[in-house]
């Protein structure tokens, strides 16, 4: 082990995923506390030079001090009570800052009496942008390579912030749109064949149709559609920024990528839907892009059905 600095960039990390992190300190911190009380006990009965530890706590803690969006911070020195915070009040944090050190010394009793002291400290960073973790670690003591691994597996295994969500977000709301609005529109267009003089115009134009039925489709889907996805989109989407200007001298904008790589997204505060957000635009993605193409067999079927019955008039 060794000193280490691990910064998150361009990643999506949990909340669930942060607890699991405090939960393996807490839970390390109460494991050697109880280790050094009972070693502690058992060499009360001993003189000095024969007392032995094989983990002498020198001041082991767990500490937190939690910003909120109303101005007003805690701080905490016990594992539990900042847990109970942090489930109880998530959607309030605005920052953490947790430090954690596991600090204690090995002794071996008389003859060959020795004393060595070990030192390791964890201290994490987290805003909604940003999750900052410095380690700095015994390299002789493996106590808290759990605890590393955890850490390290959270960050590098954490989904992207710029995924398919966000770069695909045009072709995502076309499908939502033609899907949602094909079958309506398919309705709306047949019920045209129906109105004489405007009927001989599909029937003898054989495109029309198709072209009819898709035009509805987008704007009856975009219609339907846009202001819940736009719901889903809006907080999620990277800032613009300017690119300058059109041949009309009009100001362009563009998606701000860097800003938005070089950040992430942390579900605390402000950001706790913001996974939630990505699982629902997925979700209506996933339904009308399974949707479409039997639509686009019913508008085929329709197009076919027009083209006979335009021989035969």
């Amino acid at each position: 082990m060794y000193n280490d600095t691990i910064k998150a960039e361009n990643k999506i990390i949990d909340s669930q995923e942060l607890a699991k992190i405090f939960q393996m300190m807490g839970d390390t911190l109460k494991k050697y506390q109880r280790i050094s009380a009972d070693e502690d006990r058992r060499n009360s009965m001993l003189d000095y030079l024969y007392q032995s530890y094989t983990f002498k706590d020198e001041g082991s803690n767990f500490r937190a001090v939690v910003d909120f969006y109303d101005n007003t911070n805690i701080k905490f020195d016990k594992y539990d009570s900042f847990m109970g915070i942090f489930y109880s009040r998530l959607s309030e944090i605005k920052s953490m800052q947790i430090t954690f050190s596991l600090n204690y010394s090995v002794i071996t009793p008389e003859p060959n009496r020795s004393r060595n002291a070990y030192y390791n400290h964890i201290s994490m960073y987290i805003t909604d942008k940003r999750l900052d973790i410095d380690l700095d670690l015994n390299s002789d003591d493996n106590k808290l390579e759990d605890i590393y691994n955890c850490i390290k597996e959270v960050v590098l295994m954490a989904p992207e912030k710029y995924d398919d969500v966000i770069k695909k977000r045009n072709k995502i709301a076309n499908v939502i749109s033609l899907g949602y609005g094909l079958i309506p529109a398919l309705v709306v267009t047949t019920l045209l064949l129906f109105i004489p003089g405007l009927n001989t115009i599909f029937f003898k134009g054989y495109v029309v149709y198709p072209i009819i039925a898709v035009f509805l489709a987008f704007i009856i889907g975009s219609l339907l559609t846009s202001s819940k996805m736009d719901k889903y989109y809006e907080p999620i989407l990277p800032e613009q920024k300017s690119a300058g200007y059109d041949s009309n001298y009009n100001r362009i904008y563009k998606d701000d990528i860097e800003t938005f790589t070089n950040t992430s997204d942390i579900l605390i505060g402000k950001k706790v839907d913001y996974l939630a957000n990505r699982q629902k635009i997925q979700e209506e993605y996933g339904k009308y892009k399974k949707l479409l193409p039997k639509e686009l067999i019913a508008l085929g079927i329709m197009m076919v059905v027009v083209i006979i019955i335009g021989f035969f008039i």
